[in-house]
């Protein structure tokens, strides 16, 4: 397998496809409805960050763990693990005014990505993640 840092050589991409409210726990813990279609948003590149920040302009930040994908010329290219950071509380007031959230969830910072790996024959039907912080399990999902 290939490792492919997005900050080498590679082209960054041109922006980021989320689809969100796709895992039932997350969704279950903000007492969100499940819906019935893909939820959609996209980050600019500019999200794209080695660093992890906690807090932007003084209020945390909520984060996701992703299986995250690159699709170059319509295939699949690498997979990696993201983390995605919300800004909770501005997307929380947003939301209540019926306005669109993206200054919630694609500011400069967020979002912060593994290196990624080529698949080969990897089964992407069977990914999952895990994420840990400070010993204690956050998240615990797979794509099946």
């Amino acid at each position: 397998m290939k490792t492919i840092r997005i900050d080498s050589n590679e082209t960054a991409p041109s922006k980021i496809v989320c689809i969100g409210r796709n895992y039932l726990e997350h969704i279950r813990g903000l007492g969100n409805e499940t819906p019935d279609e893909m939820v959609i948003f996209n980050k600019p590149n500019s999200a794209i960050s080695e660093v992890l920040y906690a807090a932007r302009d003084g209020e945390p930040l909520h984060y996701e763990g992703e299986i995250c994908f690159t699709v170059r010329g319509g295939r699949l290219h690498a997979i990696g693990f993201g983390l995605e950071l919300t800004r909770r509380e501005l997307q929380s007031k947003s939301k209540a005014g019926c306005l669109p959230w993206e200054r919630a969830r694609a500011f400069d910072g967020a979002a912060c990505f593994s290196a990624l790996v080529a698949p080969g024959k990897t089964d992407i039907t069977g990914l999952s993640l895990q994420l840990e912080v400070d010993g204690e399990m956050r998240q615990d999902g797979a794509t099946t």
